[in-house]
């Protein structure tokens, strides 16, 4: 797969196309969406995972589950979310590794509306553009490889859009903050744009060792 094309997508956030998707390149530095089974065990607690994490709370959510979540993490369905507001962008790849090393988590797959808008109701922050597991080989596909039967593109969307100084195709998926998505380049970066991340039950210790890791590389 290249990672510098439209294969991932996001849900976007403008005024015309909020909450709708949009294919891009795989390496742009979005927030992002992971997620995990969720565990009958909850024998730790959350802690904050990074000390730039924003003070700011999410407003309550309502949402379907059994209350098998911990604290801090907002219940839908068989599923836990977290949302990392932090400073530092990561791109698609880089999203998905620290789902994936949180306790098995994965960039988020969305299989209807209604959670697109419980997505949209945890995605507070004001930054635009979360990374969801959403990407392109041959075909569009989920990267937890359920199917791909509900799409929410933005108008126009996935475009396979080249842009200037893009190395390639739009391989990887926005959600821009009025839940649409859209296809872009995986591997540009933007760095003023915020990570979140939508994840279960993770092991606190590797949680809060990744994201230094990643911090620490941004910066050097």
């Amino acid at each position: 797969m290249s990672f510098s094309q439209e294969h991932c997508a996001s849900i976007s956030h403008n005024h015309l196309v909020t909450g709708r998707w949009n294919d891009e390149n795989c390496d742009h530095e979005r927030g992002w969406v992971c997620s995990m089974k969720k565990s009958s065990s909850a024998s730790y607690q959350l802690q904050t995972p990074v000390s730039n994490l924003s003070a700011e709370k999410p407003p309550s959510t309502p949402a379907p589950g059994d209350g098998k979540c911990l604290p801090g993490w907002w219940p839908y369905g068989r599923y836990c979310y977290f949302t990392y507001n932090g400073k530092v962008g990561y791109s698609w790849p880089e999203a998905r590794h620290i789902c994936q090393e949180v306790n098995g988590g994965e960039l988020a797959s969305i299989h209807s509306r209604a959670e697109v808008e419980f997505i949209r109701n945890i995605n507070y922050t004001k930054y635009h553009y979360v990374w969801i597991g959403l990407t392109r080989g041959d075909e569009w596909a989920w990267t937890d490889l359920t199917s791909l039967g509900f799409t929410n593109w933005a108008p126009g969307e996935p475009n396979e859009a080249f842009h200037d100084g893009d190395v390639g195709k739009e391989n990887c998926v926005e959600m821009y903050h009025d839940g649409t998505w859209n296809d872009n380049n995986c591997v540009m970066s933007f760095d003023w744009q915020l990570v979140e991340a939508r994840l279960k039950h993770p092991n606190n210790s590797i949680f809060r060792k990744d994201f230094q890791k990643h911090r620490r590389n941004q910066t050097s």
